[in-house]
């Protein structure tokens, strides 16, 4: 199981569901791009954006799972660029004609997208309220002063 400890008092963070929704909604790309554009390949420039989204998504990962000091950054990055593109196009009513759509498998495509930036929502506010309390919990005792006071 992909997890990883914070410091302070949020505990382990499990990220094997993050990265399973993450994973199934980019192969989901494929079976609605076939079920769209059946006869066609996919834009250079639509596959260039899906890669380079992924890559993301995985540098993060791997940054973060490793303890780098930049996995964080690009980690939370992804997950809330991706929490606000769903959460917008949510909020715009543009998934009106989504729910229209006759397709069992659009729907499923859809609800699928959907999932992952909720799913990419809460790991983001989980990720920052974790290291939020980590400084708070460091700061506290950062000067002597405190120190002493406290004993």
């Amino acid at each position: 199981m992909l997890s990883k400890m914070q410091q302070g008092n949020t505990g382990t963070v499990a990220l094997t569901p993050l990265v399973a929704i993450t994973l199934l909604n980019y192969a989901a790309q494929v079976p609605y791009f076939l079920h769209n554009a059946p006869h066609q390949f996919p834009g250079l420039r639509a596959v260039a954006l899906l890669g380079a989204t992924l890559a993301w998504f995985a540098l993060g990962l791997a940054g973060f799972l490793r303890g780098r000091s930049w996995g964080f950054a690009v980690l939370v990055s992804f997950l809330v660029t991706e929490a606000i593109f769903y959460g917008a196009t949510f909020a715009s009513g543009a998934f009106i004609p989504e729910l229209e759509n006759r397709s069992d498998l659009l729907k499923a495509v859809f609800a699928i997208g959907y999932a992952t930036g909720a799913v990419a929502g809460y790991y983001a506010y989980r990720l920052l309220r974790g290291r939020i309390a980590a400084r708070l919990a460091r700061s506290r005792f950062s000067s002597p002063a405190q120190l002493t006071s406290s004993q």
